[in-house]
């Protein structure tokens, strides 16, 4: 039945009123029916268009690929697809086509109706980005872009062949893989803070590349919001400037450094003096000024000409580089003068370290070509803030002390005050005095009681050394025992007080010696030898001493150092038989949390807590703390320095296990002990 002619003027209003183009084409591609749109598309009125064939429409040089394409598709499916077809006026008009072919009664093909869309714009749109792509794919800028959370989303060829990532490595990775560690985290902070807000942000940027190096980029990054104004994307485009950077890194070492040696030159030497003044006073640290003059280099100088007085002013530079730490600055002013900036130091201790450390290594034969010369130094040190905090006058008080060494003999160092010199030379009388004392038998072991508060029983001793000095008599630990600390000495020292300890135990315990255990003080270079377990089992082969009767003493300020490693070095001890104590609590760390971590046995309250007890309740209240948790730690607790029957009673109330102090009996001989018990 067909239509009506309402029915056909309301599908004729539909048609004519869509922006899109209706082509009704015959069996023959001939024109039967166009919509205004399709007219107005190609500039032609519908009139003009009627009875004309499709394919007039078209470019020559496309009417056969087209005509192939119509007669294959439009007969037998629908089908969509891009084509150009041709204005009135002769240019081209990309647009997309849908074919869909008319059956007559189903069967017979009658014609097809051909949709049309106008495609121009998406196409220059198209076109547009292909060469935005393109010229992004091809430049020697640098371009990323990620996500709102630093995801990075695309990567050009530029940056790939920059940091050696391929594209698939590194895209779906957050940006801080490329992030360099000099990089600091405020500086990241700022960024983050601009580019958040909906700021551009442009800067350097150390970028690290996959195998670790570094390069520079001058970067701009931009973020890029939705409708809503909410940030969903960044850009970063950015320019290699790593030979700008070096170029500027290398000026900056023309102006600061010396040319010759590559140390700091006297320009940036004084800034970082003036520095290092400045965090005296802040952080209440001792700094060493060391003035260095080398002996007679004039005569090397003149005698074997100035290449070799230059390769011998090189070599001395790597040498004194070698004597110091990283953050020390090492300088030459001039000629063969050079200067040493020792910060944080253990005051004039630690400035006589390394001066004589420079002596020891400078007294080397330097072998240049056919000679071999030996160059001393005179060394004049002066001391921030017990000399002065000014600049000027310190470097003038240590060039005064190194003419002080010069007028001395040469190779030596001078301070500029003279106490301090006569420091010096106890530390080195010391130092000397005591090798002596190790190979002649002058170190002994003096034993303290321990009491138990229970039942006021001896229970054990703490073996101590002395030096018995023979001009000078006995000699107590705290005048020595650091000096064998900073020299090294502590090494054999310890090892000699633990053999020693061990020996004239087993001798008293034949003699009818009736207590369990032995406490000796473990040194930090003693912890920290790699040969310390079999050392001590050396000793005790040696000896014949039982580990289950030792009990090794350590401060809590080494066993926090590295933690780990003391655990280590601790349950290895243990599982010999040899019970831990740690020594002095309360006086570094005091923390539960390593306290439940170490395989200990005990803690020794420090004497500095019992003293002043009962007149210090908050001495007693710490004491009383300490028991307390220790217990609930299920340690044993030995307070040190009970002198008074008051502090007797409180360690008993507070159910301390065992006492140590003069109130039982100082340190004594091994003889005296025995008839002490």
């Amino acid at each position: 039945m067909g239509k009506s002619k309402q029915e056909n003027d309301l599908y004729h209003q539909l048609i004519e009123g869509l922006h899109e183009g209706v082509w009704l084409v015959d069996e023959h591609h001939n024109t039967q029916f166009v919509n205004q749109a399709m007219a107005n598309l190609l500039g032609y009125s519908v009139a003009e268009m009627l009875r004309k064939n499709i394919f007039d429409f078209m470019a020559e040089q496309d009417k056969a690929v087209w005509k192939h394409l119509l007669i294959q598709y439009a007969k037998t499916k629908s089908y969509s697809r891009g084509l150009e077809l041709l204005h009135k006026d002769g240019h081209a008009i990309y647009v997309r086509i849908s074919l869909s072919p008319i059956f007559e009664n189903g069967k017979e093909y009658h014609g097809t109706v051909v949709g049309v869309i106008d495609d121009t714009d998406i196409r220059k749109q198209d076109l547009e980005l292909k060469l935005l792509s393109s010229a992004v794919e091809q430049s020697a800028t640098l371009v990323m872009i990620t996500n709102e959370v630093g995801i990075i989303q695309y990567v050009n060829p530029r940056l790939c062949e920059l940091t050696g990532y391929m594209a698939d490595e590194i895209t779906g990775q957050n940006v801080k893989i490329l992030r360099s560690s000099s990089f600091k985290a405020s500086e990241l902070a700022e960024v983050w803070k601009a580019i958040i807000s909906g700021d551009a942000w442009q800067g350097e940027i150390s970028t690290r590349k996959k195998n670790g190096e570094v390069f520079w980029s001058l970067m701009s990054i931009s973020p890029i919001k939705d409708d809503n104004e909410n940030v969903i994307n960044f850009v970063a485009v950015g320019e290699d400037i790593t030979q700008l950077k070096n170029a500027q890194s290398r000026i900056e070492q023309l102006a600061y450094v010396d040319g010759l040696t590559g140390l700091a030159n006297r320009v940036l030497f004084r800034d970082r003096f003036e520095q290092a003044l400045k965090n005296i006073v802040r952080t209440k640290t001792d700094a060493a000024i060391l003035y260095l003059d080398l002996d007679q280099f004039k005569r090397i100088n003149d005698s074997l000409g100035h290449d070799v007085g230059d390769a011998l002013l090189m070599n001395v530079a790597d040498r004194l580089r070698d004597c110091v730490r990283h953050q020390d600055t090492v300088a030459r002013m001039g000629g063969d003068e050079f200067v040493i900036l020792l910060t944080n130091i253990d005051g004039v201790t630690g400035a006589t370290l390394v001066a004589r450390k420079i002596l020891q290594v400078m007294n080397k034969p330097i072998r240049l070509l056919s000679h071999e010369i030996i160059i001393t130094p005179s060394i004049g040190i002066t001391m921030a803030p017990a000399d002065s905090l000014n600049a000027d006058i310190l470097l003038k008080n240590a060039d005064l002390a190194m003419y002080r060494a010069k007028s001395k003999g040469r190779n030596n160092y001078q301070f500029f005050t003279s106490e301090m010199n006569e420091r010096a030379i106890r530390h080195l009388e010391i130092e000397n005095d005591l090798r002596k004392a190790l190979d002649q038998d002058q170190i002994e072991i003096h034993f303290q009681p321990q009491v138990s508060l229970s039942n006021y029983e001896l229970v054990g001793v703490e073996a101590l050394v002395r030096w018995n000095h023979p001009e000078r008599g006995i000699i107590y630990p705290d005048q020595f025992i650091q000096v064998a600390e900073e020299t090294g000495l502590i090494i054999p020292l310890g090892w000699q007080i633990l053999k020693q300890s061990c020996q004239q135990w087993h001798t008293m315990k034949s003699k009818g010696l009736q207590i369990s255990k032995m406490a000796v003080n473990l040194s930090a270079r003693q912890f920290r030898d790699p040969n310390l377990l079999e050392m001590i089992q050396a000793i005790f082969d040696r000896t014949g001493f039982n580990p289950l009767n030792l009990e090794l003493e350590i401060t809590e300020t080494l066993l926090m150092e590295d933690m780990d490693h003391a655990i280590s070095v601790l349950k290895q001890l243990k599982d010999i038989g040899i019970s831990i104590s740690i020594d002095d609590f309360g006086t570094g760390y005091s923390s539960l949390s390593y306290l439940k971590r170490l395989p200990i046995d005990s803690l020794k309250v420090d004497r500095s807590f019992i003293i002043d007890i009962p007149e210090d309740k908050d001495d007693m209240a710490i004491t009383a703390a300490v028991i307390a948790m220790a217990h609930k730690l299920r340690l044993k607790v030995t307070a040190e320095g009970v002198e008074t029957q008051a502090q007797w009673n409180f360690l008993k109330r507070n159910r301390c296990d065992v006492a140590q102090g003069y109130m039982f009996g100082k340190p004594m001989p091994a003889d005296d002990l025995l008839k002490h018990q």
